[in-house]
């Protein structure tokens, strides 16, 4: 079965275009933060990530519930747990190392404060800006795995209680309608007046990126569900390619922060159908060897490369295109140090964890697997 990161002991596989889609995310997330970003749309970057979340997390239930008749819930957290937190905590605890020295300031304010740093620590920093908790770690992007971890958190209670009960179709169909509620709250947030900005970094405002990549795993999955799955034709390729392009082009301010994803996100539902499916050119080198070695850095480098570029440009006074051109491959390093010497080895105890476990039989009928 596929593991937690994608890879496979059994049907389906490895996922291939997933490595190669987590190097292009994160190298667009890493251009526009180069100073690019009037080219480079970092966000996009950061929208592909969440989709791909969700559809890899639901199709991995989707594996176990069929392979075991259950899902495991503790097994699940403790897998989340051990890809995400000690990549995390090791590289914010840098930055609070080099903030504490005086190599680097905290978010808009002389010191550290520490409610602002537990909230980064917790998974709570896209909520800090609301309550005005300035201080925390600065140039670290992790507002999105907070978004990702409160996904995480919810969406398997969802699954056991809900969705594994009703038919592929209307599972889909409950979770498009819950992005459809997601969009309505991003709307009423901005009839009231709340801060547009704000909305991009909320995880009840965002969660629907992420939700709609479970949509594509539950109802007719490209890698699953074999002749049964959806495979787009081309015209409806290049429509999501033109509609991906006109929420980028559109740079009305109400619009960026509300339509913008849920359109995005309906893109993506076409264009990961299709490249799932595809043994062409696009496929072929999103599943190249270097495509699978940034894809397999992209946890580390997305968590490091601001770190660093924030450090080579208060040491040198480089702006930050010639100060990427110093931290990127530094940031590649760390990412390349981190995944030998933290990322596999816990991949060894995730696999454990599938292998071993218990049984707890109520309600949602949880396993571990």
């Amino acid at each position: 079965m596929v593991s937690d990161d994608g890879r496979a002991s059994g049907t389906p596989g490895h996922i291939a275009p997933l490595d190669g889609i987590r190097a292009v995310a994160v190298a667009i997330v890493m251009l526009s933060h180069a100073g690019l970003e009037r080219i480079v749309p970092g966000g996009l970057g950061v929208s592909a990530f969440f989709f791909l979340s969700g559809y890899l997390i639901t199709t991995l239930m989707r594996v176990e519930q069929t392979r075991t008749a259950a899902v495991s819930l503790r097994g699940f957290y403790a897998r989340r747990v051990l890809r995400i937190v000690p990549p995390m905590w090791i590289t914010l605890t840098i930055g609070l190392v080099l903030t504490l020295a005086g190599v680097i300031e905290a978010v808009n304010q002389p010191g550290l404060s520490a409610p602002a740093v537990a909230a980064q620590y917790l998974f709570l920093n896209n909520y800090t800006d609301s309550f005005g908790w300035n201080g925390g770690i600065a140039s670290m992007p992790i507002w999105s795995l907070a978004v990702e971890e409160h996904y995480y958190l919810a969406f398997p209670l969802l699954y056991i209680g809900v969705l594994r009960k009703l038919s592929p179709a209307r599972a889909a169909l409950l979770c498009a309608g819950l992005c459809a509620v997601v969009l309505l709250v991003r709307g009423g947030h901005a009839l009231a007046g709340d801060p547009l900005d704000q909305l991009y970094y909320w995880s009840h405002t965002r969660i629907d990126s992420i939700l709609a990549g479970s949509c594509l795993a539950l109802y007719r999955n490209p890698v699953l569900d074999g002749t049964a799955a959806w495979r787009p034709r081309r015209r409806e390729v290049a429509g999501a390619l033109l509609l991906l392009a006109a929420t980028l082009v559109i740079r009305d301010e109400l619009f960026r922060q509300t339509l913008r994803y849920s359109l995005q996100s309906l893109a993506f539902f076409v264009l990961f159908a299709a490249v799932l499916q595809s043994r062409g050119l696009v496929a072929r080198l999103l599943a190249a060897a270097p495509m699978k070695r940034v894809g397999d850095y992209s946890y580390s480098l997305y968590l490091s490369h601001l770190l660093l570029l924030a450090v080579v440009m208060q040491l040198t006074g480089l702006g930050r295109g010639a100060g990427a051109a110093i931290a990127y491959p530094l940031s590649f390093g760390y990412a390349a140090l981190m995944f030998h010497y933290v990322d596999r080895p816990l991949a060894r105890v995730r696999r454990a964890l599938h292998r071993g476990g218990y049984r707890w039989r109520g309600t949602a009928r949880c396993a571990a697997a």
